[in-house]
Parts: structure tokens; C-alpha cells; sequence
């Protein structure tokens, strides 16, 4: 009956130890979309913004050309 007891407590440390380390991977796979969202953003962010910076230079080199002429 001591073996079968024991047995049984083995089995469910196991169980237990492979539901925690699963739940674990989860937690990770879920966090990475999560962090490629976060990396998309910023950088469409700053390519926006280079954007606006290269259309800021072409008016002011326009501008310049214009005041020239």
C-alpha cells in the first residue's frame, strides 16, 4: 500500500512539475507577439518621423532654390 501511496505522490510531483514548466512556455510564447508588436510600432514610428524630416529638408531646399532664382 506504502509503494502504491508512494507511486501516486511521484506521479502528481511529476504532473505538477510538467503543468508549471507548460504554464511557464505559455507565459513566454505569449509575451513574444506581444514584444513584435511593440518593435513594429516603434519603427514605423521612427520611419514616419524620418519621413516628415525628409519632406521638411525637400521644402527647405525648394525654398532655398526658389529664393535663389
Amino acid at each position: 500500500m506504502r509503494k502504491l501511496a508512494t507511486a501516486l505522490a511521484v506521479v502528481f510531483a511529476a504532473l505538477s512539475a510538467h503543468a508549471v514548466w507548460a504554464c511557464d512556455e505559455k507565459v513566454q510564447t505569449a509575451d513574444q507577439p506581444q514584444q513584435k508588436k511593440v518593435v513594429a510600432e516603434k519603427t514605423r514610428k521612427e520611419s514616419k518621423q524620418q519621413k516628415k524630416s525628409k519632406k521638411a529638408e525637400q521644402t527647405q531646399a525648394a525654398v532655398a532654390r526658389a529664393d535663389k532664382g
